[in-house]
């Protein structure tokens, strides 16, 4: 009996990490942009409640798609890097989206960060995000759902876990090209230089 229970524990925890693997997947899908066999792989580690990511988002990101996501040079990633609890709903948001309307969402978000970052009050905030989501059809339930959803708030909080003790990221923007680290805003001609290097 005691090798039985020794059995179903392990079996437990091996079955609990393969779920997790599979959820941090499938949410990814909707996180990534480019080909699979990119010669070069970006990571960003991004905060929805940071100007400075915002402005990233707004100003160099399109031409950086442009130039060399679309045209198979780069795969983007986007991981999250929640700064805070307003941050972390916002991020609980877009894991609501579908995968096709999850850059579609970040973006607009983005664009209306000072619409939604309201006051100081976490639950003011949370309820301004939802107003976002209905336009993407998340529904208040739906939104609510995800909002405690243990294996959503897990995986972001992994994330930011992952980034700090893998790559010190310590602050957002940051940005991993290839496996080397390079932190704070960078407007397109900066990372066309790394970029191009990289290449090279």
């Amino acid at each position: 009996m005691k090798h039985f229970f020794k059995f179903a524990l392990v079996f437990s925890i091996i079955f609990l990490g393969v779920l997790k693997t599979l959820f941090a997947n499938d949410t990814l899908k909707g996180m990534q942009l480019g080909n699979d066999d990119a010669p070069i792989t970006v990571i960003e580690y991004r905060s929805l409640t940071c100007s400075h990511c915002g402005e990233f988002s707004k100003v160099t990101f399109p031409e950086l798609k442009e130039k060399y996501i679309d045209t198979g040079k780069i795969k983007f990633e986007l991981r999250p890097f929640a700064l805070n609890a307003t941050d972390l709903n916002a991020f609980k948001l877009l894991h609501c989206a579908n995968e096709e309307d999850f850059f579609s969402l970040e973006k607009l978000l983005f664009e209306d960060q000072q619409k939604w970052i309201v006051s100081s009050s976490v639950d003011e905030n949370t309820e301004a995000l939802g107003k976002y989501g209905l336009l993407f059809g998340i529904t208040k339930e739906k939104y609510n759902s995800c909002l405690e959803d243990d294996e959503i708030t897990d995986f972001i909080i992994s994330m930011r876990m992952e980034g700090s003790q893998k790559y010190n990221i310590s602050s957002t923007p940051s940005f991993v090209i290839n496996d080397e680290v390079y932190g704070g805003y960078r407007n397109f001609k900066d990372f066309e230089k790394i970029i191009e290097k990289s290449i090279n």
